[in-house]
């Protein structure tokens, strides 16, 4: 017995202690995970309305066509640069075509954009003939109705 307490006493008033720090330990995690719940919801909220938008709005090339974001990001660099071109008469200027690129997602950075839209256009010399520095006319196989065609999967 010390202070006028037995042992016993002391443990149970402990226990009682820890039972009730225990309790709002478990209050306080409800309440966060609540929040978090919450705060995740609002995020998914914000991505939707992002991407809403980003659709609604497209990607304007010379102030006329717009291309679909999300079907530029989905798709080869080769057969981007083929639909920018094609949108454009046949003529893709490089410089249009990197902030098209960037904006639909494609690329983040403007020089790994250049490099590579130089190294399709390269590579496929026998689809783009060169006009003039930066300026490439789109020649391939197939005429650019029947690319369209193939665009939208009828063939």
């Amino acid at each position: 017995m010390v202070n006028g307490i037995t042992w016993e006493e002391e443990t149970q008033a402990r226990l009682r202690q820890a039972r009730e720090k225990q309790k709002q330990a478990e209050e306080i995690c409800k309440q966060s995970e609540i929040e978090a719940n919450h705060l995740k919801e609002y995020a998914n909220a914000l991505e939707k309305v992002l991407e809403l938008d980003r659709q609604q709005r497209g990607i304007k090339a010379n102030g006329q066509h717009i291309f679909d974001p999300e079907h530029l990001r989905t798709q080869s660099v080769r057969n981007s640069l083929i639909e920018i071109a094609s949108a454009n008469n046949g003529l893709l200027v490089v410089v249009e075509a990197i902030p098209i690129l960037m904006d639909a997602g494609v690329f983040t950075d403007r020089e790994h954009a250049r490099n590579s839209i130089y190294s399709n256009l390269n590579h496929y010399k026998k689809q783009f003939k060169k006009e003039r520095p930066g300026v490439y006319r789109f020649v391939g196989q197939q005429s650019l109705d029947v690319h369209r065609l193939a665009l939208l999967g009828v063939k």
